[in-house]
């Protein structure tokens, strides 16, 4: 079944920090802490510039990360813009999870696959919870 692309896509990725340890001995620890916010690029595109703290204060953890990136992205011209900027402030955050989720899992050899995995995480709550803060 052929699949339609995404009017949303992910341009470019920088990453201002990249820091993944990994503790075979420890233990399986999940503390995570988010933080993102949108902006406007000059060319006029669109990013993410994100935060993720996994088990920093944690003892002990199986892995302990710290990882902040700016990912671009490219909206379809075509799209009204309201319908643009609702794409853009749910799956901005949710793709440049995942690409982080990823990056996490590949960084992390000495240890088990199935423990590699951090969870997935309820972006519509944090969305919302993130929204009401800032009003």
């Amino acid at each position: 079944m052929r699949v339609p692309l995404s009017p949303l896509q992910v341009k470019n990725v920088f990453f201002e920090t990249l820091k993944v340890e990994e503790n075979p001995s420890g233990e399986k620890k999940d503390n995570l802490d988010i933080d993102f916010n949108y902006a406007k690029t000059e060319s006029g595109d669109y990013a993410v510039e994100f935060e993720l703290k996994y088990n920093l204060r944690a003892k002990n953890p199986l892995i302990r990360a710290h990882i902040k990136a700016i990912v671009v992205f490219s909206l379809d011209e075509k799209l009204p813009e309201d319908t643009a900027m609702k794409l853009l402030t749910i799956n901005a955050p949710v793709i440049t999870y995942g690409l982080i989720r990823g990056i996490i899992f590949q960084m992390c050899s000495f240890i088990p696959p199935y423990q590699r995995i951090i969870p997935a995480v309820n972006f519509l709550e944090l969305i919302k919870s993130k929204q009401s803060k800032e009003k």
